[in-house]
């Protein structure tokens, strides 16, 4: 049986267009989606200023009707995010979304797990261009850490196209 999904947007500024949260209900995880232009304003955000996943978005320059995507991880995604403002090679980037957890659990391990498969997710879709220059291998993670993260995953591929990041969706 399939039941519905609860699924609290915040407009952190009021807004449409601006910072907006989103999380599941009965999920601990929260994705912070942000136009580049707000970036600076992530800056009081503590979410955006631990280990965290991070996506970038924007039109492809080489296909205008797809999007092109990077994903990373960093420890500190706020600085990281900086850097890629200031980075050409990313400059096609529009949006960003920032994945972690609301209750600061995701550890390293996870991190990475979390950014492979993310990577690995976008290649299988074919629903975007994939930005990244590698595609890591999945860290080893104990069986039930593991099982978590492709639970965590799952709620990823519902929350992340509502706000807008598609490339996440399977093919039909």
């Amino acid at each position: 049986m399939s039941y519905g999904r609860k699924i609290t947007l915040h407009l952190v500024e009021g807004k449409a267009g601006g910072i907006i949260r989103g999380q599941l209900g009965n999920w601990v995880g929260l994705v912070t989606k942000a136009p580049r232009t707000k970036l600076m304003d992530l800056a009081t955000d503590d979410a955006v200023k631990r280990p965290d996943i991070y996506i970038l978005i924007g039109p492809d320059p080489e296909d205008i009707v797809t999007d092109r995507v990077y994903i990373g991880e960093s420890e500190n995604v706020f600085n990281r995010l900086k850097q890629h403002e200031r980075d050409n090679d990313k400059a096609f980037f529009e949006g960003i979304a920032v994945i972690t957890s609301a209750d600061a659990n995701l550890t390293k391990g996870h991190i990475l797990y979390l950014e492979s498969r993310l990577i690995q997710i976008a290649h299988d879709t074919k629903r975007a261009s994939v930005h990244n220059g590698t595609n890591p291998d999945l860290p080893s993670l104990p069986p039930a850490d593991r099982d978590e993260m492709e639970v965590f995953l799952e709620h990823l591929q519902i929350l992340l196209p509502v706000l807008g990041f598609n490339f996440i969706l399977p093919r039909p």
